[in-house]
């Protein structure tokens, strides 16, 4: 079941953001598709970093909008934020630090009446290297910002040292102890 959450999840994450990612005309994009500039595009508005936030309660409302906002952007420090209905997004355009407890705690502790966060999705750019233990750890490209990540096992790990966009689901952020990433997707070359 939450393999299906997450899917779904990721699905509507892409179909919702997905949108902001400029697109060539007809005549450009036959163009493009034929060049391979289009996949080259497409890699240029693709950010450094993202985190994805799925909400439950009461996201209708201006007030609870605003809040919701002010709660993300207030934590992203320097993240471009977007809210949309159930959804939110944090956006990093370029390599910098990203303070992901920072910004799942935001909303994850908010005080509105009816508002909850439901999952968590962290998608960034970096390299991978193994552990003793058998786990991963994730170092973000330019930063050294370092995540201990667990790879589940229908994905595929590339060698280490590779450059990789990896797509995780963020987990402990409901207890107080420490983050944790599983890896769902991991993309070679990204």
């Amino acid at each position: 079941m939450p393999a299906i959450r997450f899917a779904a999840f990721h699905l509507a994450a892409a179909l919702l953001f997905g949108a902001a990612v400029p697109r060539a005309s007809h005549a450009g994009s036959e163009r493009a598709a034929t060049s391979g500039t289009a996949s080259v595009r497409a890699a240029k508005a693709e950010p450094f970093a993202r985190v994805y936030l799925a909400l439950r309660g009461c996201t209708s409302c201006s007030h609870c909008r605003t809040t919701i906002r002010q709660m993300a952007k207030g934590s992203a420090k320097g993240g471009e934020t977007r809210v949309d209905g159930d959804r939110v997004e944090v956006r990093y355009a370029t390599p910098r630090a990203v303070p992901l407890r920072e910004v799942v705690r935001a909303l994850a502790d908010n005080r509105l009446h009816d508002l909850s966060l439901v999952d968590v999705l962290f998608e960034a750019k970096g390299t991978l290297a193994s552990q003793p233990d058998g786990s991963a750890r994730f170092t973000l490209w330019d930063t050294g910002q370092v995540f201990r990540l667990a790879v589940a096992p229908h994905v595929a790990r590339p060698l280490d040292g590779r450059p990789v966009r990896v797509i995780a689901v963020v987990g402990g952020w409901r207890e107080k102890g420490d983050l944790s990433l599983e890896a769902r997707e991991i993309k070679v070359g990204s």
